[in-house]
């Protein structure tokens, strides 16, 4: 699923556990992969700041049927925005627990007054590393993506993750025109929803900051 391939790039399952970004960004970065799953299958559709439901039927998956009752049950709120950030106050809870429920991941809860987010660790390298490892060489070498690909870079781009992909300085000049190139052959719906992303970051970036 698209929501996990991030989480596992966006969160260090494979060493500290800790997130790489500040976690409000991670959960607004998921809350818009989430919304891209529901685009991806067909039930909602983006268009610039709307989103809306376009078909309610449930997917069979219990994070993605959730999101999507919720939006049928309030046709009134329309504006992505608006859904990035009521999602956003779950996203790293549904998320991780459907990687849990998979036992594709295991959450160690704080234990110090100090420490208030969660420490996640995958029990299988290679399944952890795969997400960030194959993007990094899609876009490195200029790769075709597949339409899934393509919605995980720009969600990656969006949450300001590309250095975490391709952390070369050198590699990152050829990937960063290459992904010029992807961001500009995306579907309408996926690229208006990551330009949102994108802006939600950033505003959450400049309060976490100040």
């Amino acid at each position: 699923m698209l929501a996990d391939e991030l989480f596992l790039i966006a969160w260090d399952t494979t060493g500290s556990g800790k997130p790489r970004l500040h976690v409000q960004g991670i959960a607004l970065g998921l809350a818009g992969a989430l919304l891209a799953e529901l685009v991806m299958r067909g039930r909602v559709a983006v268009q610039d700041a709307l989103v809306k439901v376009i078909d309610g039927r449930p997917v069979d998956e219990r994070v993605s049927d959730r999101v999507l009752a919720d939006m049928a049950e309030s046709p009134q709120h329309t504006d992505v925005r608006t859904w990035l950030a009521y999602l956003a106050q779950r996203s790293v809870t549904e998320v991780s627990g459907r990687l849990i429920r998979e036992s594709r991941l295991e959450r160690e809860a704080p234990k110090l007054l100090k420490r208030r987010t969660s420490r996640y660790y995958s029990p299988d390298f290679g399944h952890a590393m795969w997400p960030r490892t194959r993007l990094h060489m899609a876009l490195v070498r200029g790769q075709p993506l597949a339409a899934h690909d393509m919605a995980l870079a720009v969600l990656v781009d969006s949450c300001g993750m590309t250095e975490i992909v391709v952390d070369d300085p050198t590699e990152r000049k050829i990937a960063r025109r290459y992904l010029t190139t992807v961001l500009a052959a995306l579907p309408q719906p996926l690229s208006d929803l990551g330009r949102h992303v994108s802006a939600a970051v950033g505003d959450a970036v400049l309060t976490y900051r100040s």
